[in-house]
């Protein structure tokens, strides 16, 4: 990018002019650059700063430079996008496979870091998530669905039926993808963005064409469903049953009977129960939650294991939380926790079942960095005496060092009847697909909907700390977890992070853009002289709505290849408003 950017500014002084887009665009881009270059200079914050302009810019000159290398050409520019869909289809083509064959091909590290394992499941089920080479499924549906409106605009633009096949083709293996990714923020943004595809292409007019883009995209949902359902695999383990993660205040509020028995008034028949104190930041209500914790490091076997002789009471459940101590939530400290629950009987006898198991590593797993508060069914066993086992493993690097894991509260207690099938999530639904669709509109109890919501609740409140000038570059998302992760957090809102890191000048910044970027495109889209020209401007904004969307609920803009298509897109948006006008 660098090379192609000195060869850029050698041709404008060999041309004597600036060789960039003389568009509204031009204008909202320099100002959202030079926000970004001032910050930079006037924090004087070193690594921090360079790492999070590097984040926020990226991509950024291809604005400029994908235009100067079509000024001659303008015609190739639908080849580039042609090239572009085609790499999608192989990538989507891979997700598919990776479904298909239930294992990772290409496993991730920073999904191996943050949880312990490569695979990644919908929550509560063996329903893989495909990612195939990306980082994590989130960023593969973000990035191939910036890519189904083009593919339909150059269906629709195909002079030929096979051409348009292949377009269809390519959107519906696109689409199939990005479903079983199941990123369920980006499901949304795809649909709002294809209606408003549909309502601004004015399709009636063209009933021939019309009925082939929607009959073809009624058969890409026809089939993404039945793939979900014909090539879903066959559960790859145990599911776990009858665990509920809560916020603090639900899980406080869990509506148990008295008396119950906290384990740290008893006597372990195995281990040590060492106890400490710990005080976390709780980000639901922006308070320190101080509890008392069984002190449990893996010994130098890699594991440690306490164990309890219970008699268990009707209904019974386990109401605890486990947490890392905050002293070593660095990075260069060790590669996190297994925690694990397990049950036998009193008598020594054959067999035993896990009943919990949670990898938590709040060095790069923001998330963890909290106490992860839990309600453990244990009626299967009521009335019963067991043995119950507390124990925790190093991590998937088999690092023992600073693996400094607490069990907080504890408590046997009972629940009302059908409580754990009313409220957990592998009981919601006979279809785990369903259920999660289901639980987009569940803020109260999904895992990853409480996640979005606390990060939203601390980047809000960093902000209030100074609303006009921010935080500063590389405070949060993937800079600061590269240059101060100590205290890093994300903000899961692309919007956040301007406002987070820029104050309200960032947010001005980033609205004029979007304001610019609606405006040039919209305007170049209803002028357009030439059909072609015009179908191909709408399936660019349409992709740039998908970013837009998005960014209120993911800091999309983080994602390299998002930020190197949203660039592209946008410069090529420009470049035909230019070439219209």
């Amino acid at each position: 990018m660098g090379f192609l950017v000195v060869i850029w500014l050698i041709h404008s002084i060999i041309r004597r002019r600036s060789l960039w887009i003389n568009t509204p665009l031009n204008n909202a881009v320099l100002f959202y650059l030079g926000l970004l270059l001032l910050r930079f200079i006037l924090d004087r914050s070193g690594w921090v700063g360079a790492w999070g302009l590097y984040i926020s810019v990226m991509y950024l000159p291809l604005f400029w430079l994908l235009p100067a290398a079509f000024q001659r050409h303008p015609t190739r520019l639908a080849y580039l996008l042609a090239a572009i869909i085609g790499v999608g289809v192989i990538v989507a083509a891979g997700g598919i496979s990776e479904f298909i064959l239930n294992a990772s091909l290409w496993p991730s590290l920073e999904t191996l870091e943050r949880q312990g394992f490569a695979d990644v499941y919908v929550y509560g089920t063996h329903l893989r998530r495909v990612y195939f080479v990306f980082d994590s499924p989130t960023t593969l549906a973000n990035t191939l669905a910036l890519l189904i409106p083009l593919a339909l605009a150059l269906a629709w633009n195909a002079h030929r039926a096979w051409l348009r096949l292949i377009g269809l083709g390519a959107a519906l293996l696109i689409t199939i993808c990005v479903i079983l990714t199941f990123s369920r923020g980006i499901w949304v943004a795809v649909a709002i963005a294809l209606l408003a595809m549909v309502f601004l292409s004015n399709l009636l007019r063209h009933k021939r064409r019309a009925l082939l883009i929607l009959v073809g995209s009624a058969l890409m949902i026809a089939l993404a469903g039945v793939a979900l359902i014909i090539l879903r695999p066959s559960s790859g383990g145990e599911v776990e049953q009858g665990v509920i993660e809560l916020p603090t205040k639900a899980y406080w509020e869990a509506p148990v009977s008295a008396p119950f028995t906290t384990l740290f008034e008893l006597q372990p028949i195995y281990g040590e129960a060492a106890t400490q104190t710990w005080v976390l930041p709780d980000p639901f209500v922006l308070q320190e939650d101080q509890r008392v914790v069984l002190y449990e490091h893996p010994s130098e076997s890699g594991k440690r294991e306490i164990i309890y002789r219970l008699t268990l009471p009707e209904r019974a459940a386990l109401r605890f939380a486990v947490a890392l101590s905050p002293e070593v939530w660095s990075p260069d400290k060790g590669d996190g926790v297994n925690l694990q629950i397990f049950i036998t009987d009193p008598e020594g006898g054959q067999g035993g079942q896990f009943v919990f198991k949670r990898y938590i590593n709040p060095k790069f797993n923001p998330n963890d960095r909290r106490w992860r508060n839990f309600l453990l069914d244990l009626s299967p066993w009521s009335g019963q005496t067991i043995q119950l086992s507390l124990i925790t493993e190093s991590g998937p690097a088999k690092n023992l060092d600073y693996d400094w894991a607490g069990w907080a509260n504890l408590q046997l207690v009972s629940l009302p009847a059908g409580y754990f099938a009313a409220n957990a999530p592998a009981a919601r639904s006979q279809s785990p697909a369903f259920s999660h669709l289901q639980s987009i509109v569940d803020w109260a109890n999904d895992e990853t909907n409480r996640d979005r919501l606390a990060a939203w609740t601390m980047a809000l409140d960093a902000w209030r700390e100074n609303p006009w000038w921010g935080k500063g570059l590389g405070t949060t998302g993937v800079a600061a977890l590269r240059a101060q992760p100590a205290s890093a957090f994300v903000t899961e809102s692309q919007i956040l992070k301007a406002l987070t890191e820029l104050g309200i000048l960032g947010l001005i910044a980033l609205g004029y853009l979007w304001f610019q970027i609606a405006r040039t495109g919209y305007r170049a889209y209803t002028t357009a002289a030439e059909p072609s020209q015009r179908m191909l401007l709408l399936g660019l904004l349409i992709s740039l709505l998908i970013v837009f969307i998005e960014g209120w609920v993911y800091q999309n803009l983080e994602v390299k290849q998002v930020n190197a298509y949203f660039w592209t897109m946008v410069g090529a948006a420009a470049f035909l408003a230019q070439k219209d006008g």
